[in-house]
């Protein structure tokens, strides 16, 4: 299949599923969540970094992302692991499970009520 092709494809069929989009690029491992009141899981390489914007969604990250920011109001992320966990805005939950290898995550929050916790 030729690239454009694949690429409108993928488009179209990400448009019928409605406003909660991931894109995950051809050649990068970002992946990029966007919307409200949605659910997903998605599985994070190494390299991933993961950004969500939106509010009152819940989003599973399985396996070790590089970075997760979140940014918004009401978003409840669990991470299996990460380098890094940024949080910006209010009443936002995540969850995390480990750091890569023996380190914590660094954690960076601004807003109000956000909570960055380890999962026991």
């Amino acid at each position: 299949m030729n690239k454009k092709l694949g690429t409108a494809v993928f488009m179209m069929v990400a448009c019928a599923f409605g406003p909660m989009t991931a894109v995950a690029q051809e050649d990068s491992a970002d992946i990029d969540i966007t919307g409200s009141g949605e659910k997903a899981t998605h599985e994070c390489t190494p390299d991933s970094t993961v950004e969500i914007t939106g509010a009152d969604n819940t989003v599973t990250l399985t396996g070790e992302c590089k970075s997760v920011e979140v940014n918004g109001t009401g978003n409840k992320v669990k991470v299996e692991a990460t380098r890094s966990i940024e949080v910006t805005g209010n009443s936002n939950s995540v969850t995390w499970k480990r750091g890569h290898g023996k380190s914590k995550p660094k954690i960076s929050r601004t807003g109000t009520d956000n909570k960055v916790t380890q999962e026991k």
